[in-house]
């Protein structure tokens, strides 16, 4: 007991808790919604599994216009984007569900709660729900984090070098946001899955044997079923103390020699991915579905690297510089443990490669690169190395260097409290803004003034001061000698006329009217543009019946960026008669100048309706 009074690395995590829990309890932007609002957005789409299938059983959402009352209700994201219908008529998840497995315990306690409350409904979306699973996740997943990785770090380093890491990648990094303010995303939670797996990692190849085997199984098939990416943790199981020719041939003959625990292992990881497939099979009709297919995708070939590092919006070296450190450590492993190496490398690069190729490379709202967060419980390692690298070094060097150290902590901590005060935007950093508000505590107006533009989505647009912008005309159709693409004759027609003698039919056969199709970096160089549309129509049928839509989106390859669609029966017109309607759209922060900006109308009708006189304009920031 004395002895472990003494640690202290143990010290350290327990002071790790207590800073996570003051964060947690004190935090101004939680603090705000009583936590009553922690099943939000994302969090939602992994959390829905678990309302529908336990509550309201209908997991192919047969009744979503019911359901949809409920989600307005509590309106946990602006659109029910979590979930989106599939060719068979159901409706499927966007996520896969690992984390709806994590967070179950706390939701049955929370649904027991809610049946014995007379103050809150149990609906799955009121107060307990939300308070439950926050508490589990903090006090079950999160805290744990260090105290596992400091089991880890203890393999290879003595006790102060292991309270040293712990404290620079708690306090050092964005993973104390994570933490504190992130909780209920993945990141936190599978930092601590990831130190977890380094530690059963090592302990099978220290003793091989079926309960550490099984272990490894349900933890790999929990954190592939969460986020399929992390499939990435089986590169360290399978390169680990592997780094040359001898040493593979050693790896396999313990493979070989341990068939029956590799089965074990396989078939756990198996077991926790089955009720997803089984779900797969019930809503989609296949045994392996892509639910991830209305995101942005990846740009493999054109990765955002110089972003990813640099970026003032976001980016790993201008947010986290000490990650630095562990990064030098992974080239110091060739010469203090050879045997990880390469399987820390591999991890790294591959890693690194995946998230820099994100089409949203910036990663939403968030302080920092947030999903290069699981991955510090591996990067922990190489920093340790670093720092005994470091204390082998002359004293100017080891004090350059701590002195270093603790300016990239210190600045961390303001920093995400700065974030979390809304000092730091989410989505809206630049550099001048950057460099503005750099180690202030408030913001002037004048200040503010230098970050992005705030954005808005949906179709409830902002107004916009055109005095600040430069207009110019993008295409314009009158369906006689003014066209800006061609428009095949055949849908020419002269029945209903604006301008006379022509306008254009649109029907059944012919869906799409003539629009824009042009790449974002030949409408702007700057971070957005409004964009007008002015369009003159006919309607000879009620709308209700004939819709027809007037379509924005920002096209990155087959993903619809702010895909926007105004339904022109929401506007007033009259049948038989010319109608006008003009509508200004923002551009979403483009994924690459080769997106395409498109603007059409869409008949969804079968009956003729016409159009004439359509007008599209582009406002450039001056």
């Amino acid at each position: 007991m004395l002895k472990s009074l003494r640690s202290k690395s143990l010290i350290v995590c327990f002071f790790i808790t207590l800073s996570i829990i003051s964060g947690f309890l004190y935090n101004p932007r939680e603090r705000k919604d009583h936590y009553a609002n922690e099943l939000g957005y994302d969090i939602y789409g992994y959390y829905i599994y678990l309302p529908l299938l336990f509550i309201y059983h209908d997991i192919k959402l047969e009744h979503y216009d019911s359901y949809k009352k409920i989600f307005e209700k509590y309106q946990p994201s602006p659109t029910f984007y979590q979930v989106y219908k599939i060719p068979n008529g159901n409706f499927t998840m966007n996520y896969t569900g690992g984390f709806a497995m994590l967070y179950a315990p706390f939701f049955f306690v929370a649904h027991i709660w809610a049946r014995h409350s007379h103050v809150y409904p149990a609906d799955g979306h009121s107060m307990p729900y939300h308070l439950c699973i926050a508490l589990g996740i903090i006090f079950c997943y999160v805290i744990p984090g260090s105290f596992i990785l400091r089991k880890v770090l203890l393999n290879f380093f003595n006790d102060s070098i292991t309270a040293a890491i712990l404290l620079l990648i708690i306090f050092g990094t964005n993973y104390f946001h994570e933490a504190v303010n992130g909780y209920m995303g993945p990141h936190a939670i599978l930092f601590t899955a990831y130190a977890l797996f380094l530690l059963l990692t090592i302990k099978w190849h220290q003793k091989p044997n079926p309960k550490t085997a099984a272990a490894l199984g349900l933890l790999s098939g929990i954190m592939i079923l969460t986020r399929p990416s992390e499939i990435l943790c089986l590169l360290i199981l399978l390169f680990w103390n592997v780094w040359d020719k001898q040493s593979w041939n050693q790896k396999w003959n313990l493979v070989s020699n341990n068939k029956s625990q590799i089965f074990i292992f396989a078939l756990c990881a198996f077991l926790v991915g089955l009720p997803q497939i089984i779900y797969w099979k019930v809503v989609t009709g296949s045994w392996v579905f892509n639910s991830y297919q209305n995101t942005e995708g990846f740009d493999f070939l054109q990765p955002h690297f110089i972003n990813v590092l640099f970026s003032f919006k976001k980016s790993w070296f201008v947010y986290t510089p000490i990650i630095i450190f562990p990064i030098i450590g992974i080239i110091l492993l060739r010469k203090y443990n050879k045997p990880i190496f390469f399987p820390i490398l591999i991890f790294f690069l591959t890693n690194f490669y995946w998230l820099g190729s994100k089409s949203a490379w910036w990663e939403g709202g968030s302080y920092g690169m947030r999903y290069f967060v699981e991955s510090y419980a591996i990067m922990a390692i190489p920093l340790g190395y670093t720092l005994t690298d470091i204390g082998k070094r002359k004293w100017i060097v080891k004090g350059l260097a701590y002195i270093l150290m603790l300016f990239f902590v210190l600045l961390n901590l303001f920093q995400t409290w700065q974030y979390l005060v809304a000092i730091m935007p989410e989505e809206r950093m630049t550099s001048a803004y950057y460099k503005a508000i750099f180690l202030k505590t408030h913001v002037t107006a004048e200040d503010a003034k230098l970050m992005e533009i705030e954005r808005s989505y949906g179709e409830n647009e902002m107004p916009f001061d055109e005095n600040n912008y430069n207009k110019r005309t993008l295409a314009y159709y009158n369906f006689e000698t003014i066209n800006s693409s061609f428009v095949d004759p055949i849908h020419i027609d002269t029945t209903h006329s604006l301008s006379p003698p022509n306008s254009c039919r649109l029907d059944k056969d012919f869906i799409y009217s003539p629009g824009i199709n042009i790449p974002y970096g030949d409408l702007t160089n700057k971070d957005h543009a409004w964009i007008r549309a002015t369009l003159h129509y006919f309607p000879v049928n009620d709308l209700k019946d004939n819709k027809a839509l007037l379509v924005f989106h920002l096209q990155h390859r087959t993903y619809a960026n702010k895909y926007t669609a105004y339904d022109l029966a929401k506007f007033p017109y009259k049948l038989n008669e010319w109608n006008s309607v003009s509508i200004d759209y923002m551009t979403p922060y483009p994924y690459s100048d080769s997106d395409q900006l498109k603007v059409y109308v869409w008949l969804q009708g079968s009956n003729p309706f016409y159009i004439d006189d359509f007008h599209i304009e582009c406002f450039e920031k001056k």
